[in-house]
């Protein structure tokens, strides 16, 4: 039980360290389409830190409860894996259903953003589950 709570606090901690950079400092979007500026709201960041203690328990159920992931190298290719899907399939909905909130690239830049953090956070996650 306890190696499962430090996997979600050392998952959420990945999750959100390098969300900050790469979507605030770098400015990786996958709402890139001239639409945005009318949504485009101030970060609430309770709820991002929310948001990520979530992903970070998603992960942290999946790699234990089913998959037996104990290492880094196991829970970073399943975080990929995982990561891909969660941040492809949203924007490719916002694509294929809205005018002017993303395109082709957003999708591929929402699925490249969500594979990285989500390999480095599933990494974590794996290693955390296999400490004794």
């Amino acid at each position: 039980m306890k190696n499962k709570i430090f996997a979600v606090l050392g998952g959420t901690v990945a999750l959100f360290g390098l969300g900050y950079p790469i979507y605030v400092i770098l400015g990786f979007h996958a709402l890139n389409g001239p639409g945005v500026e009318v949504i485009a709201s101030e970060l609430n960041l309770p709820t991002i830190i929310l948001m990520e203690v979530l992903y970070a328990t998603f992960l942290t159920i999946i790699f234990s409860r089913w998959a037996q992931i104990k290492t880094f190298v196991t829970g970073a290719k399943a975080g990929l894996i995982i990561g891909l899907f969660l941040g492809a399939l949203p924007t490719l909905e916002i694509f294929s259903t809205t005018t002017g909130l993303t395109d082709l690239t957003g999708v591929i830049t929402g699925a490249i953003t969500f594979g990285v953090r989500f390999a480095v956070a599933g990494g974590v996650i794996g290693w955390l589950l296999g400490r004794e």
